[in-house]
């Protein structure tokens, strides 16, 4: 019987405003069980609903992942453009890279020795910490200066913690993990302060900013909680989640969010939060990054992961466009200031075809179905009542205010100032 393999990277569904939209797991599972965790909520859903509650995973293959980096233009397929031009990966966007099921298989640390033969940039999301105790692990790690990692963390609650984030280890133990990281000469380390959610993260999260900076942190990223109220897996988690956060969470969203579905805090609920750790991150040294579609703006450079402006990640994306807007004198962003990484990474291959994008709308499938991702970012770009437009994804940060000589809109920042 042949071995079943999981099929990774895949293309960001947040590929819109995602200055790593190529992003890459290790395991088609994690071992660890959040409460929060979106991945989960999708999937959850479906045919593979019960192999992976159960928790069945399966890992990549390891000679194809090789063979993707070291002759992509025979084996990347779609990818090959953004492997050729070593733009930096994103390792860790549905499952853990370094969880229990690492600690069983290590294909990670196989892919590790790898990528550091062939000194890939990387940019790893976690909320694991033995493997910087583990010097197999570490004698890769240390003096690696294209790999940056993110620890998540969301309170310094052990308690709230240890019941939202299950099978995780100790916020403690996770800050420690970040001054190995810092203390290893690699990429720098990022505290992940998402999902940010009210009643369990507020008690705490200054301190938490402070402890990490203590630590070695650089840089913090932070978003707040989203809400899918279509999840029965989140509706199952809610009365925990109402408990540790002291209110009706789901009443609470539906409350003060604008969308249906969906549900994400309005800016003004968020504001005062983000307004107070920015002030904090600048006071500390500490580069400050906004995830969130709310705020995104703050961000030190059009990497909201946390990534120096120095890396050499896509500038083709609505971040980027946000931050060329926001410290241009007049204050203003074209198409033509997105479109090269966008020409160059996407124009490929279609929207329909791109790998482990959600094309499933049958709506979405027919207004699409004939575009490259590249002629759809463009459209994006060109439609603002879309969705994922520059003018809706950031609730009005970017106006639509002009069109230049070809016809495409011209954006104007309109965002925070403080």
């Amino acid at each position: 019987m042949a071995t079943k393999y999981y099929g990774s990277p895949r293309w960001s569904n947040e590929i819109a405003d995602c200055s790593m939209p190529m992003t890459f797991d290790t395991y088609s599972n994690c071992s660890f069980g959040c409460l929060y965790c979106f991945a989960q909520f999708q999937r959850g859903l479906g045919k593979a609903k019960d192999s992976y509650l159960a928790k069945e995973v399966c890992n990549v293959n390891v000679d194809r992942i090789k063979r993707m980096f070291t002759d992509p233009d025979q084996y990347a397929g779609q990818f090959a453009p953004y492997i050729k031009q070593r733009r930096v990966m994103q390792w860790g966007g549905l499952s853990d890279q370094f969880d229990g099921f690492e600690k069983q298989r290590g294909v990670t640390l196989e892919l590790l020795r790898f990528f550091k033969e062939i000194n890939y940039p990387l940019c790893f999301s976690t909320k694991a910490a033995w493997f910087t105790e583990d010097e197999r692990y570490m004698e890769l790690i240390r003096g690696q200066r294209n790999w940056n990692f993110k620890f998540s963390i969301i309170t310094m609650d052990e308690a709230k913690a240890k019941a939202i984030e299950r099978g995780v280890p100790s916020p403690k133990q996770r800050l420690e993990a970040i001054r190995r990281i810092a203390e290893a000469d690699a990429g720098g380390a990022t505290l992940r302060l998402r999902p940010f959610i009210i009643g369990v993260t507020t008690p705490t999260y200054l301190d938490l900013i402070r402890a990490a900076h203590g630590c070695g942190a650089s840089a913090m990223s932070t978003e707040f909680f989203c809400v899918e109220q279509r999840s029965p897996t989140l509706r199952a988690f809610l009365p925990t989640l109402n408990a540790l956060a002291g209110f009706d969470i789901m009443a609470f969203y539906r409350k003060y969010s604008a969308q249906s579905g969906y549900l994400r805090l309005n800016r003004k609920v968020k504001e005062p939060f983000m307004r107070k750790m920015k002030e904090l991150c600048e006071e500390l040294g500490m580069r400050f990054y906004v995830s969130d579609a709310h705020f995104k703006e703050l961000s030190c450079n059009g990497s909201c992961c946390g990534l120096p402006s120095t890396w050499n990640y896509s500038r083709g994306q609505w971040c980027e466009a946000l931050q060329i807007a926001k410290n241009r004198p007049d204050h203003r962003v074209e198409w033509a200031d997105v479109r090269n990484d966008i020409e160059q990474l996407v124009s490929g291959f279609t929207w329909a075809r791109a790998s482990g994008f959600n094309c499933n709308s049958s709506e979405r499938r027919a207004k699409y179905e004939g575009m490259t991702m590249a002629d759809y970012m463009k459209w994006l770009w060109n439609n603002p009542q879309s969705g994922q437009s520059p003018y809706k994804l950031f609730e009005g940060a970017l106006l639509p205010v002009d069109k230049d000589s070809e016809g495409n809109l011209i954006y104007e920042y309109n965002g925070a100032t403080f």
